[in-house]
C-alpha cells in the first residue's frame, strides 16, 4: 500500500525553516551592521552551515514535490480532492520561493555586502501570499478541468466499449437465430419423413397380417382334407378286415 509521505516532509520542512530564518537573519545583520558588537560571534552560523541547510532544504522540497506530483494524476485514490492536492502545491511552491530567497540574500550579503538591513526578513511576505494564493486558484481550476476531461474521455471509451459489447451481442443474436431457423427446418422435414416411414410401416404391416391369415385358411383346408383321407382309409381297413 502507497504510504503517503507528504505531512512528514512538510513538518519537516516547517521546523528546518523554523530554525534557518533566525538563523540566515543573524548572518546577514553580522556582515551588514555598522555595528562592531553585531559582527559575526561564535554562535553566528557560518555561511557552510547555512548553505547545508538550504542544500538539504531543497532536497527536502523535491522529495515534497514528488509526492504532489505522486498523487496528482489521481487523487481520488489517494483519499485526496483537488483542493487539497492544490493546497500542497501551493505550500511547496511557496517554501520553494522562500528558500529562493534565502539563498539569495545570503550569497548577496557575502559577496558584496547587504545595504539595506530592514529587508533582511525572511518571512514571508503579504505579495508572496497573494501570489501563492492566486497559484493555488488558478492550478485548482486548471486541475478541475483536467480532472473532467479525465471523467468524460473515461466516460466515451466506456461508451464505446458497451456500444461494441452490443453490437457483439446483437450479431450473436442473429446467427443464433438463422441456427435456430436452420434446426427447425431440419426437425419439420426430419418430421415428414418419419410421418411417411410410418405409413408405409403400416401399410407393409397390413400386407403382412393379410398373408398371414389367407396362409393359415389354406393350411386349415389342408388339414382338414388330410384327416378326410386319413379317416376314409381307416374305415376302409375296418370294414374289409
Amino acid at each position: 500500500m502507497y504510504a503517503d509521505p507528504y505531512d512528514d516532509l512538510a513538518r519537516e520542512v516547517d521546523s528546518q525553516l523554523a530554525l534557518l530564518r533566525p538563523q540566515s537573519q543573524s548572518y546577514i545583520l553580522s556582515l551588514t551592521s555598522p555595528s562592531p558588537s553585531a559582527g559575526p560571534t561564535a554562535a553566528t552560523p557560518t555561511l557552510e552551515n547555512l548553505a547545508s541547510t538550504l542544500d538539504e532544504l531543497e532536497l527536502t522540497i523535491q522529495d515534497l514535490r514528488d509526492s504532489v506530483n505522486a498523487v496528482e494524476a489521481s487523487p481520488e485514490q489517494f483519499g485526496l480532492s483537488l483542493h487539497q492536492v492544490a493546497e500542497r502545491r501551493g505550500f511547496v511552491d511557496a517554501k520553494e520561493s522562500e528558500i529562493g530567497r534565502i539563498r539569495t540574500q545570503i550569497e548577496n550579503a557575502s559577496k558584496s555586502g547587504y545595504s539595506h538591513p530592514e529587508f533582511t526578513s525572511v518571512q514571508i511576505d503579504d505579495e508572496a501570499l497573494k501570489q501563492g494564493g492566486s497559484m493555488r486558484s488558478d492550478y485548482d481550476m486548471e486541475m478541475e478541468r483536467d480532472h473532467q476531461a479525465l471523467l468524460i474521455r473515461d466516460q466515451d471509451e466506456q461508451l464505446d466499449s458497451v456500444l461494441n459489447t452490443v453490437q457483439n451481442l446483437r450479431e450473436q443474436a442473429q446467427v443464433m437465430g438463422s441456427e435456430l431457423q436452420e434446426h427447425v427446418e431440419l426437425l419439420e422435414d426430419l418430421d415428414d419423413r418419419v410421418d411417411r416411414t410410418q405409413n408405409k410401416i403400416d401399410l407393409g404391416m397390413s400386407r403382412v397380417r393379410w398373408v398371414l391369415k389367407k396362409n393359415e385358411e389354406k393350411a386349415s383346408n389342408w388339414c382338414i382334407g388330410i384327416l378326410t383321407v386319413v379317416l376314409f382309409f381307416l374305415l376302409l381297413v375296418v370294414l374289409f378286415a
